[in-house]
């Protein structure tokens, strides 16, 4: 019994860093976010070390492989792309921030538990027109009738009349009007993608008072002054909770201590929410979710009664949620 303590203390130990850590690593502008769950075609293997004995590290079984962090990749899509817990995998390597990964950084890797999300080729490439051009016509010229032939041999040589020379003249100006076309249409379309992408980063963004919206019914029972890390909702068992902003799920769990059956959504590169004490849980890591989406039920696991912790933390600090939150509502 003391030893499945200590196990479970040191997970709730990892866990909880993760929730305090945040994204205080990376700038408060936004970025679009890349989605790195499978490997990029052409893109290079990743590194991994294998045909080594699995040791175990604590409660967790090390498989003795390795992984060495390239441009991109972070804890979420490694663990995807190898088949392992995400938790496991920072507390394996002792990662208390998922956003501080370094490129050239060797990472552990825990013995695999689901199956590994494989690359998919990307179809659809482009090929020009090749235009072939028109043989050309040939003519015997021979010399006039009683000229010698010794003296006047005849000579076989290429013709091309101007009505030939006019018609390769037109195909080359088409295939260069065709080429120009679909270069232009590439780079309208290029800048018309980007132009897209820039206006759902700017209205992904999280304003104070504007953008979040309450994750659950009920009565204030704690609020940001009084314990200074988020506010505590009444309500009923099993009442829904709701995503307050769209975003991505980033953990579940209850490892860490006092919040029970946890769940964090990432809104932004530096702002996340935290949705505690849940009787049951109804979405998973990498989840996308959509403000108002279910992604909880609420209940009393680590709470004295049926309650909702909700937290806000921008780059890594608790916040008031009441800040981001309109009126308060029954």
């Amino acid at each position: 019994m003391r030893v499945k303590t200590l196990l479970r203390l040191s997970s709730a130990t990892a866990a909880a860093a993760v929730v305090l850590a945040g994204c205080s690593s990376l700038p408060s502008g936004e970025v679009p976010i890349v989605n790195r769950n499978v490997a990029e075609p052409g893109a290079a293997a990743p590194t991994t070390t294998t045909g080594v004995v699995e040791s175990r590290v604590g409660g967790l079984i090390d498989s003795g492989r390795t992984h060495t962090v390239t441009v991109g990749d972070t804890i979420y899509n490694i663990s995807q792309r190898y088949g392992v817990s995400t938790s496991d995998l920072m507390q394996l390597n002792g990662v208390v921030d998922p956003t501080t990964l370094r490129i050239g950084q060797v990472l552990h890797l825990p013995r695999q538990t689901k199956d590994p999300v494989t690359a998919t080729a990307v179809e659809g490439v482009r090929v020009h027109r090749f235009e072939t051009m028109a043989p050309i016509s040939t003519a015997t010229v021979v010399s006039p009738a009683g000229t010698h032939a010794s003296a006047e041999p005849s000579i076989t040589a290429p013709v091309v009349t101007a009505q030939e020379r006019a018609a390769k003249t037109v195909e080359t100006v088409k295939s260069e009007a065709v080429s120009a076309k679909e270069s232009v249409k590439s780079a309208v379309e290029t800048k018309t993608e980007a132009v897209q992408n820039a206006v759902k980063e700017a209205a992904a963004a999280v304003i104070p008072g504007t953008r979040l919206i309450w994750p659950a019914r009920g009565d204030v029972l704690s609020t940001f002054a009084q314990n200074g890390k988020g506010i505590d909702i009444g309500g009923a068992q099993g009442s829904v909770v709701v995503a307050a902003g769209a975003g991505q799920v980033l953990f579940v769990g209850d490892g860490v201590t006092g919040y029970g059956n946890l769940v964090i959504v990432k809104h932004s590169p530096t702002l996340v929410t935290a949705y505690g004490h849940n009787s049951k849980v109804v979405v998973k890591p990498g989840d996308q979710v959509k403000a108002g989406q279910k992604i909880a039920e609420m209940g009393s696991s680590a709470a004295p009664r049926v309650q909702l912790r909700f937290e806000v933390r921008d780059k890594g600090k608790p916040v008031d949620p009441m800040k981001y939150l309109p009126p308060a509502r029954n």
